[in-house]
């Protein structure tokens, strides 16, 4: 996580942001669309709620977060080896591509140039990545259902980000939150032979929303809707300025849009505002044909194996416990008190007596710990160590993510998301297709349900955060019921203590 002040923010999961200029290349005019400038400001945020205190101008906030010292020092700490972490990354693969260029000659250049480069410089200090190359892969997931997937990822942590499009019965593409367009993936998509009708932004969250304006240049003749509550901040951008051109905004069970008769949709749109008018506007979508649930970050589905657009390389590494630059800042930092069994972990795996841990466990510990990772922020020191007994805690269910149920949903707007929680549930689901980690995967109305419940008892710590039992009674069906989705306390801490700094300043 990292953070800037005085820049452009068009929604992200927290309060700062930078700018990023990128050149876009222009397209005919349409019918229905005007003329793109060559080159579009295209503002982008990052996430750090943890140097808020560095906000210039707003000294009360800076003295709120100066009551919690050991939270600003470990996220100062963090910030410097998050960096070093960035480059160690790059080096790696930057190594390995190297690597497969000597080994494959001509092939291995083919391979560089087939499709797969698309520069994308966003995030200051930090850019969210892949930098300069993302692999596209492509699944057909139901009748006339694609997903591609593609990697996105800061320093260390990567996870999955997804692009669905489905087939109309005009013969078109409807198209879900589009993935970076590169040659490969538009390659992927064009071999569908269908063309792009519609493409749908289903949030206000930059890293949705980011490449919609260079995906709908490739198919000028796509009309573009999007979630209203677009915004920017500091300064509250029109979105053409970040090259969205909409044709239309997305209204809750709207019947007049062109796919009403296929697919139906449900608006969150709080009218409360979240601090530096953060939007957590998200439509979630109803595919009548395949009864498949849509949405964008409003559920998750952690699954056992890691998705497979993920570099197994980089999870390999993030599974040992030496020279691994996740563990050294645990390490370095005492996070949590935890510093001392990260060095005895590290000295075990020397140890005369250790035996090397093969590959296929490196890779499914990096896993475990990417995920958590990705989910927590900074879980407990000792939950990265061994990541086993937290992972189990939110794989396999349906479950609110920790950042969106803590920094987002949990506050000023839980009402507005509990009561769109409701209304979905009304649909006959039978499977669900989120953004990210695992989808579809079968989930219903009573998984929906279970999943926001813990939204419901958001003041009650307790409620909150007591974990699934690890060894839980076994009953036959239909005495057996799942358990309500909670979150393991340790693994929380952090976000549930940004979470009391943000309600203290009335952002969330």
């Amino acid at each position: 996580m990292s953070s800037s002040s005085g820049t452009l923010l068009p929604g992200a999961p927290a309060a700062a942001s930078s700018l990023t200029l990128r050149a876009l290349g222009t397209t005919s005019p349409t019918q229905h669309q005007p003329v793109r400038a060559p080159c579009t400001l295209q503002p982008v945020p990052v996430t750090s709620p943890v140097i808020l205190a560095a906000l210039p101008g707003q000294p009360e906030r800076a003295s709120v977060i100066g009551d919690s010292p050991a939270l600003l020092a470990s996220g100062l700490a963090a910030t410097c080896l998050t960096a070093a972490a960035t480059a160690s990354r790059g080096r790696r693969r930057n190594w390995r591509r190297r690597a497969a260029v000597k080994t494959l000659g001509a092939e291995g250049q083919l391979t560089k140039s087939g499709g797969q480069g698309y520069v994308n410089l966003t995030g200051f200090p930090f850019p969210l990545g892949p930098i300069f190359e993302r692999r596209t892969v492509r699944r057909e997931v139901g009748d006339g259902i694609w997903t591609f997937e593609q990697e996105q990822s800061l320093a260390n942590i990567s996870v999955n980000v997804r692009m669905t499009a489905i087939r109309l019965d005009c013969g078109g593409l409807w198209v879900h939150n589009p993935v970076a367009p590169t040659e490969e993936c538009m390659q992927l998509l064009r071999e569908l032979d269908l063309p792009v009708r519609y493409i749908v932004l289903g949030s206000a969250q930059y890293e949705h929303k980011i490449f919609v304006g260079p995906f709908s240049r490739r198919w000028p003749e796509a009309k573009v809707y999007i979630v209203p509550q677009q915004w920017s901040w500091p300064f509250d951008l029109p979105s053409q300025l970040y090259g969205i051109f909409a044709d239309g905004e997305l209204k809750d069970g709207d019947l007049d849009t062109p796919w009403a008769q296929e697919i139906d949709q449900k608006l969150l749109c709080p009218e409360q505002r979240l601090g530096f008018g953060y939007s957590a506007a998200e439509c979630a979508f109803f595919h009548r044909k395949s009864k498949t649930m849509i949405c964008t970050d409003a559920l998750v589905y952690v699954p056992e194996e890691p998705p497979a657009v993920l570099d197994r390389n980089d999870l390999t590494y993030l599974g040992q416990n030496r020279d691994n630059i996740v563990l050294d800042l645990v390490a370095l930092t005492n996070w949590r008190g935890s510093g001392e069994v990260v060095r005895e972990a590290q000295r075990s795996d020397v140890a005369p007596a250790s035996s090397p841990a093969s590959e296929a466990d490196l890779m499914r510990k990096g896993w475990q710990r990417d995920a958590l990772l990705a989910l927590y922020f900074g879980p407990d020191g000792r939950s990265i160590v061994e990541p086993e007994e937290a992972f189990r805690a939110i794989s396999g269910r349906w479950l609110v993510g920790p950042v969106c149920y803590s920094l987002v949903y949990s506050g000023l707007i839980r009402q507005d998301v509990c009561d769109w929680a409701d209304r979905i549930c009304e649909w006959d689901i039978q499977q669900i297709l989120p953004c990210h980690f695992a989808g579809p995967v079968r989930g219903n109305s009573d998984d929906v349900r279970r999943a926001f419940e813990v939204l419901k008892k958001a003041d009650d710590k307790e409620n909150e955060t007591q974990a699934p039992s690890d060894t839980p009674m076994w009953l036959p069906w239909p005495f057996s019921q799942p358990e309500p989705i909670k979150y393991r306390p340790q693994d929380i801490q952090l976000l549930s203590d940004l979470r009391g700094i943000l309600k203290t300043l009335r952002v969330i």
